[in-house]
C-alpha cells in the first residue's frame, strides 16, 4: 500500500477523489505475510528422459538381425562388465534391429553369441547398399601369364673351388720309362665365373692352379704344376630323389705347365703345353653366402713337350694323365 500513498502525495494525484479506494481498503480483512525459511529443491535439468519400459534381451533377439557398418572411433561396450573397446577401423557385422531402453544396439558375433553393444549413433545400416548388388552372370579369372627372365643383367657370380684326388700318370710312366709307377696325388684350386640366367645351360670361364706329385717305382718322384684357363658349361639343377644335382664340364689349356723330376739317376725338368678336360657331378646346398657345392670329378690331361733339347722317346699314342676325386666349392651370389 506504500506505493498508493506515495501516488496520493504527488501533485498530479492530489486533486483526485480517492475516498472510494480508502473505503474499500478499510473493509478488507487483516492479512499476514508468512515467509518460509526453507530453500526450494533445485530441479535437475536433463537433456532427455529415458523410456520407462525396460527392453528384455529376448525381445531384442526376436527382432532379428541385419547387416550394418560401425565406423572408426566407435566405442563398443561389453554387455556383462560394461568394459569399453574403441574401434580403430570400420567393421561390418550383424546387429539386432531392436535397441534397448538406453539406445544401444546389440551385436552378433560370427559364432552367434551376443557379447558387445554399441550406441545406435555409430551404426550405419547396409540394407539399402546390399539390395543394389547384382551377382555377375559369368566369371572367368584372369589368365596366369608366366614371366621368364633369360637375362638378369648378365650377372657373373664368382665361385671358389678345391679339388683333391688320386692320379694315374700314364704319360709320366711313358716319359720316364717306368712300367709300374706313375700314381700320385693331385690338388687343384679354381676360380670360376658363370652366367646366372634361366637357360638350361650356363656358360662361364675357369682358372685352375694344379699341383700333382707322381711317385716312380725306382723311388723317384715327379712334381708337376700348371696354371690353366678355359671355358666351362653347367646344366641347370635337376632332382635325383630329394637332392638337386647338376653337371659341369671344363676345357682348359695351360701353356706354362712344368715338371721337375727327382730320380736315382739324377734330376731334370720339363716344360709342357697342357690340355685338360674335367667333368664333375655337383650337388648345391643353399647357405648365407649363396651355395655350397659338393661334387665328384674326373679329369683327363694331355701333355705336349716343348723347348726340349734332349731327345726323348715317347709312345706314339701319346698317353694321358688321369685323376678323380672330390670337389668342394662356394658360390657367392
Amino acid at each position: 500500500m506504500i506505493w498508493l500513498f506515495t501516488l496520493i502525495s504527488l501533485p498530479t494525484f492530489a486533486q483526485l477523489d480517492l475516498t472510494p479506494i480508502q473505503k474499500l481498503y478499510q473493509e478488507l480483512p487483516d492479512q499476514e505475510v508468512i515467509r518460509s525459511t526453507e530453500k526450494p529443491a533445485s530441479k535437475v535439468r536433463r537433456g532427455f528422459d529415458h523410456p520407462q519400459r525396460t527392453v528384455s534381451l529376448d525381445d531384442i533377439i526376436k527382432s532379428g538381425t541385419q547387416i550394418g557398418a560401425i565406423r572408426s572411433g566407435a566405442i563398443l561396450r561389453r554387455i556383462e562388465t560394461n568394459e569399453s573397446l574403441k574401434v580403430t577401423k570400420p567393421i561390418y557385422l550383424n546387429y539386432f534391429r531392436l535397441q534397448d531402453e538406453f539406445g544401444f544396439k546389440y551385436l552378433q558375433n560370427k559364432d552367434g553369441t551376443i557379447v558387445w553393444k554399441v550406441s545406435n549413433d555409430f551404426i550405419t545400416p547396409m540394407k539399402d547398399d546390399i539390395s543394389l548388388f547384382e551377382a555377375p552372370l559369368s566369371y572367368s579369372p584372369a589368365p596366369d601369364i608366366p614371366k621368364t627372365y633369360y637375362d638378369k643383367g648378365l650377372s657373373l657370380p664368382p665361385e671358389f673351388s678345391f679339388y683333391a684326388g688320386l692320379t694315374k700318370g700314364d704319360f709320366m710312366k711313358d716319359l720316364f720309362e717306368d712300367k709300374s709307377g706313375g700314381s700320385g696325388f693331385s690338388n687343384q684350386y679354381g676360380f670360376h665365373l658363370f652366367t646366372n640366367w634361366k637357360l638350361p645351360i650356363k656358360v662361364g670361364g675357369v682358372g685352375h692352379w694344379e699341383k700333382t706329385t707322381y711317385n716312380l717305382s725306382n723311388g723317384g718322384r715327379v712334381n708337376y704344376s700348371s696354371f690353366s684357363v678355359g671355358p666351362q658349361v653347367k646344366t641347370r639343377d635337376f632332382l635325383l630323389g630329394p637332392f638337386p644335382f647338376r653337371l659341369q664340364l671344363q676345357f682348359r689349356v695351360g701353356p706354362f705347365a712344368s715338371a721337375s723330376a727327382e730320380t736315382s739317376f739324377g734330376s731334370g725338368s720339363f716344360k709342357f703345353n697342357s690340355t685338360d678336360l674335367l667333368a664333375s657331378l655337383e650337388s648345391p646346398i643353399k647357405n648365407d653366402w649363396g651355395e655350397f657345392v659338393l661334387g665328384v670329378y674326373f679329369q683327363s690331361q694331355w701333355l705336349d713337350l716343348k723347348d726340349q733339347e734332349v731327345l726323348v722317346n715317347l709312345n706314339s699314342s701319346n698317353e694321358t694323365n688321369k685323376s678323380f676325386g672330390l670337389s668342394l666349392s662356394q658360390v657367392f651370389e
